[in-house]
């Protein structure tokens, strides 16, 4: 079992992803509300079996009882192992109770829950790994807590690596009890350095019908991106979370390669799909919406191409962009740190940049007047 304490440096993993038989019918509230002084119980109840353990709420798991009332391990259960609880719950829990979990005069340092919620900090802030090794992080902590002692970037690696396995293995096996289909959404993305990735999300309803959804992965797609390719690696990773025999329909764009790819994949699976497949390929509505607006904008096709040739002729360089600055600061409006350009694949973004245009309409005419540049209509 992996430990903070000791010499093992690795995070404690086991209490993440051990699942514990369901034991509703164990279960008691407990008669003295008096006796519970911590918030933290708001979140367990007493074994009705067994008068040394307390059962977490959220998820049926079995947490012993400490004598003498310490609630530290219950803590670090909610805000950092219970799999039922996601990062959000998380933050709202901290928010409204975190001032009596962690009041003054009855608080004792726990460098399991520490380190447990800066791996959940580091996660939902997304900061870089080496913001640990800051030379003004250890003394700022230690400035709250001086029995702080810090990690490194690799056991920040680690421990973020524990968490999200855990997760997926909380996910696997919520998928493997499903009863129900479930349904995906997928799209492809290119880097700044030209490579593919395809992120693909599973959605369901759960026993308690409530709505799921999850990334199931986030992965490097091979060139060219056939549909081929498209199908074969969205076939992996169904075979990967073993969701043989669960798939219902997947939707994607209205592209000639997701057609293709959706075709390949009603060839393997047709026979463990409900209605041999036929209803597979759920056409994107958003992307569906954007061709029709796009279809629609062309009326204005020329308007549109002007002023993004000139906003783009001004925000390529700082000395424009400056020039534009000042003409906006004669008339009292606020300077711009960069322009905004539309993209082609989402519609609002062209209303958004034609906004911004009319905004500075007065300016632009300025700066085209005191240029050799055309300028939009006006």
């Amino acid at each position: 079992m992996l430990s903070f304490s000791g010499n093992q440096p690795g995070l404690d993993v086991d209490a993440i992803v051990e699942e514990s038989e369901s034991r509703n019918e164990t279960i008691e509230t407990r008669s003295t509300r008096s006796k519970k002084k911590s918030l933290v119980w708001d979140h367990f109840l007493e074994d009705k079996d067994d008068e040394k353990k307390v059962i977490c709420k959220h998820c049926g798991a079995s947490l012993s009882r400490v004598k003498g009332g310490g609630t530290s391990h219950m803590r670090r259960h909610i805000l950092i192992s219970c799999k039922s609880i996601n990062n959000e719950d998380r933050a709202n829990i901290l928010a409204t109770q975190g001032d009596n979990w962690f009041d003054p005069s009855n608080f004792k340092f726990d460098p399991d829950l520490t380190r447990g919620l800066l791996t959940l900090y580091f996660i939902d802030a997304e900061v870089p790994f080496s913001a640990i090794e800051s030379r003004f992080w250890e003394p700022a902590m230690r400035s709250l807590r001086p029995e702080y002692r810090s990690v490194g970037r690799q056991t920040v690696r680690e421990d973020c690596v524990a968490i999200f396995k855990a997760g997926c293995s909380v996910a696997m096996a919520e998928l493997e009890e499903l009863d129900s289909r479930v349904s995906f959404t997928s799209d492809i993305w290119t880097s700044s350095a030209n490579l593919g990735y395809l992120c693909l999300t599973a959605h369901w309803i759960d026993k308690g019908f409530h709505f799921q959804k999850r990334i199931l992965a986030f992965k490097k797609i091979p060139y060219p991106h056939t549909g081929e390719a498209v199908a074969d690696l969205v076939e992996k990773i169904w075979n990967d979370w073993k969701l043989d025999g669960k798939i219902f329909a997947i939707t994607l764009d209205n592209s000639s390669v997701n057609d293709l790819a959706v075709r390949y994949l009603e060839s393997r699976l047709s026979e463990k799909m409900f209605f041999g497949a036929s209803h597979m390929h759920m056409r994107c509505s958003a992307h569906i919406l954007n061709l029709i607006a796009q279809e629609g904008m062309k009326i204005i096709h020329k308007a549109l191409e002007k002023i993004r040739e000139l906003l783009r002729h001004i925000g390529s360089s700082g000395s424009r962009l400056q020039v534009l600055n000042s003409i906006l600061d004669e008339l009292n409006l606020p300077s711009k740190r960069g322009l905004t350009l539309d993209c082609p694949t989402r519609w609002n973004s062209t209303l958004v940049m034609i906004n911004e245009a009319l905004v500075l309409k007065v300016a632009l005419k300025r700066y085209v007047n005191a240029s050799t540049m055309e300028g939009p209509s006006p």
